[in-house]
């Protein structure tokens, strides 16, 4: 997680530093874009897969609706916020605080002490053909699933 936040800052860092050299390209924005997005991605798999070791199993659920809540809230607000940022200081200025920001979330992710456990050995690996006809299995008896296919 905190690698991901890492390279997402200095991709976002590139782009007012290539635009203060007057050096800022579309290419580089979309790069940039691609990069921060695939960060995100993995970063909030990792997130979200952490929640688990971090929390006792009966404030599991009260952690995910907090954390759907923030991410509603930064989708719904984060691009007000990112115009009213870009008006005030500037596009440039305003990258530039966004890259900040994946640096203070390194930051707070460092912060975390809680160890991870390491995962149990798994003791035989089934063959694919068992799981292969275990998921058969699922989806034949689940008809309302099969009809559509079916149809």
């Amino acid at each position: 997680m905190m690698a991901t936040s890492l390279i997402s800052a200095a991709a976002m860092a590139s782009i007012p530093l290539a635009a203060s050299y007057d050096r800022l390209t579309l290419m580089q924005l979309w790069v940039a874009a691609f990069v921060v997005g695939s960060c995100h991605v993995v970063g909030m798999a990792a997130s979200l897969s952490y929640i688990p070791h971090l929390l006792p199993p009966h404030r599991l659920l009260e952690a995910d609706a907090k954390l759907a809540s923030a991410n509603t809230l930064a989708d719904i607000g984060g691009p007000a916020l990112a115009g009213a940022l870009i008006g005030l200081i500037g596009a440039a200025r305003a990258v530039a605080a966004d890259a900040v920001s994946y640096l203070v979330t390194a930051w707070c992710t460092l912060r975390i002490r809680s160890p991870e456990t390491a995962p149990s050995p798994r003791t035989a690996r089934p063959s694919l053909r068992s799981e292969i006809r275990a998921g058969r299995g699922v989806l034949l008896g689940r008809r309302s699933v099969v009809g559509h296919f079916v149809s």
